[in-house]
């Protein structure tokens, strides 16, 4: 962990995103941890430019689905899309602003 954590600090100044989707019934708080929403992922006296992870638990749209609940398989799919690329464009702003560019909108 201690590997992607660094790797995610040093990948923070760069124009990417990370996406995570845990799939099974694990214990997904480390993937948590690395979705550090709210602050910045910090490591030996680093800390990230940015937030660049997004983290989304699988299992939790497949129960909307299959658990009694009326969500059909549409609605289902529909959420996980949004949640998965939820932070992207506020994750691209952060990277424009952090290096000083300005966009180019019609």
């Amino acid at each position: 962990m201690d590997a992607t954590r660094d790797a995610i600090i040093n990948a923070s100044v760069l124009p990417m995103s990370i996406i995570i989707v845990g799939v099974g019934n694990e214990d997904f708080s480390s993937m948590e941890f690395l979705d550090s929403d709210g602050k910045l992922l910090q490591f030996n006296g680093r800390s990230a430019s940015r937030d660049i992870v997004q983290f989304v638990e699988l299992q939790k749209y497949l129960r909307l689905q299959y658990g009694g609940n009326p969500t059909t398989q549409y609605e289902s799919s529909a959420a996980l899309s949004r949640d998965v690329l939820a932070e992207i464009p506020s994750q691209l702003c952060e990277f424009m602003r952090f290096h000083q560019m300005k966009g180019i909108f019609p």
